[in-house]
């Protein structure tokens, strides 16, 4: 059983705790002392032992309740759970062998294992449009030479040159190379993120299988392909002198992958969790299984899952309140009496129901709630997993209202991404029904989405649609008022590109009447010189 402590330094209140328990403690003897020797306690009405025992019993569950606590903030943990979590999108990171075994010319053709590997990475880039890639070499220790692109020129260029020259560590460290593939996604990535591991199945440590479950925890899938053939064969070592016979290891990594299925708690998580597979790459439809994992997860909702540990913290919450009520009902009450006895029994057994009745009702709020801290934190994908969560117990119990704050919750965090579709399609399912704080919050972020994809008349209408819900909110207003006007601007800026002719038209013609009048006063003027000329010459 994995059992971890998040936040390791809440340990330390158990210093406090122990003094306060001292301190009462020893207050508690002086008191009794005093009290023995002024006879106070043989007027009261109560005796001394019953005194004592409620003192005790009192002291012991709230030093319990306490300790409770402690480990409740502490944030401790053991076993899993698999979390569902929403992707948009693929991407694959390749890894490579290129240890010197890879050169065994035992593959398909006389070609050697490297070079089978790398003519299948050129055919498998060729169907993977859409799809990111990075590129990862290993050896004795694993490095990102290609992040995570989707230009496939540079990843072609490093495909077509591999070879064991690239790295100068020695040995084959696969497990190094899944690590590196791992650092290559973006952590709050919301992609759907693959690995696929070009090898022959033989390393020289054992860090293979600790990657591959670690992969597992993080909701990726990881496809092992082999090359090579069974049969032995020799190749050199490193230092051009040492020649080591090697093969086609699949039992090997077969083993691996039974082992880390093996860690997996429950035969519902095992049907969940992303699988981890040996492909055979002579095989026929070998790449065909690794193309449909990607077209398996290529849709706008497709949903992963993944492990996670399973935090104890609500249990130690509850078991703290227990501890302090029975402190009250067992410390502070007179319970000598049956009818008392019965009455406290009745007030813990109600208290039991309570924290035990509710868990149903609202543990779609406690997720949401959950969610929304991690929003906070920009933790996106845990927050989409509380709202995933959320979202499916709603459902299943058929609470509308859960549903609707857990959908605008996926909106929000989807927005926050950049996933400006999956958010418009979320609100967009929402804004009609839903509650009005949420309709408004809908449309609100709709108008957003609208204006940042520059259809300012569709934002400016969900604006108007959000401030009939909540007139008082400066924001929408302001952000109405600055998308009637981009709009005004968008429409008259595509009337002056519809209408050019019109204006240079106008222009030849203004520019022809000009010149006809320049002509007539040119001529009137040429006509007044010709009479002036006439007369001049008759008079002379």
């Amino acid at each position: 059983m994995n059992c971890a402590v998040e936040h390791p330094l809440a340990l330390y209140l158990f210093i406090p705790l122990l003094f306060a328990f001292v301190f009462v403690t020893v207050r508690y003897r002086l008191l009794r002392k005093l009290t023995a020797e002024k006879n106070v306690c043989c007027k009261a009405a109560v005796s001394v032992p019953r005194i004592s025992v409620c003192f005790w019993t009192r002291t012991a569950f709230r030093f319990f309740s306490g300790a409770a606590l402690i480990l409740a903030l502490s944030g401790i943990s053991w076993g899993t759970v698999s979390v569902p979590v929403q992707k948009s999108g693929t991407a694959v990171s390749i890894v490579f062998d290129i240890s010197y075994s890879m050169e065994a010319k035992d593959a398909p053709g006389g070609i050697s294992r490297l070079q089978a590997a790398s003519a299948y990475a050129l055919d498998l880039l060729e169907k993977m449009n859409g799809t990111a890639v990075s590129v990862v070499l290993a050896k004795g220790d694993g490095a990102v030479s290609v992040p995570l692109t989707e230009d496939f020129h540079s990843v072609q260029t490093l495909i077509e040159c591999l070879s064991p020259s690239l790295m100068t560590a020695g040995g084959t460290s696969l497990g190094s190379g899944i690590k590196a593939a791992l650092s290559s996604f973006p952590r709050q990535s919301s992609s759907a993120s693959f690995v696929w591991l070009f090898t022959d199945c033989e390393e020289t440590d054992s860090l293979l299988q600790d990657a591959l479950y670690e992969c597992v925890k993080l909701g990726i899938p990881v496809a092992a392909v082999g090359f090579g053939s069974e049969r032995e064969s020799e190749v050199v070592a490193g230092d051009g002198v040492t020649r080591i016979k090697t093969a086609l290891r699949y039992e090997q990594i077969e083993q691996i992958i039974a082992s880390v299925n093996e860690k997996i708690v429950s035969a519902r998580e095992r049907d969940s969790i992303p699988a981890v597979q040996y492909i055979d790459a002579s095989e026929m439809g070998s790449a065909a299984k690794l193309l449909n994992m990607l077209k398996a997860s290529s849709g706008q909702n497709c949903v992963s899952y993944e492990i996670r540990s399973m935090q104890r913290h609500e249990f130690f919450i509850a078991l703290s309140a227990v501890f302090f009520l029975a402190s009250v009902f067992f410390g502070e009450l007179d319970i000598a009496g049956g009818k008392k006895r019965f009455l406290s029994a009745v007030s813990a057994a109600s208290a039991v129901f309570l924290f035990s009745g509710c868990a149903p009702e609202f543990s779609g709020g406690k997720n949401i709630l959950e969610g929304k801290l991690c929003w906070i934190r920009q933790d996106y994908q845990n927050a989409i997993g509380n709202f995933l969560e959320a979202y499916e117990s709603a459902q299943k119990r058929d609470d509308s209202l859960v549903q609707h704050y857990a959908v605008y919750g996926l909106g929000a965090t989807y927005l926050m991404q950049g996933e400006t579709e999956s958010a418009a399609s979320r609100f967009s399912q929402i804004y009609d029904a839903a509650p009005e704080p949420v309709q408004f919050a809908s449309l609100y972020n709709m108008g957003i989405i609208s204006h940042r994809n520059g259809d300012y008349k569709a934002a400016a209408d969900f604006f108007k649609r959000a401030l009939l819900i909540d007139g008082t909110s400066t924001d929408a207003k302001i952000n109405l008022e600055l998308s009637l006007r981009e709009n005004s601007v968008q429409s008259r800026q595509t009337a002056l590109e519809q209408d050019p002719v019109l204006e240079s038209s106008g222009d030849a013609t203004v520019q022809n009447e000009l010149y006809s009048i320049i002509h007539e006063d040119e001529m009137q003027q040429w006509k007044s010189q010709q009479k002036n000329s006439k007369r001049t010459s008759g008079d002379y």
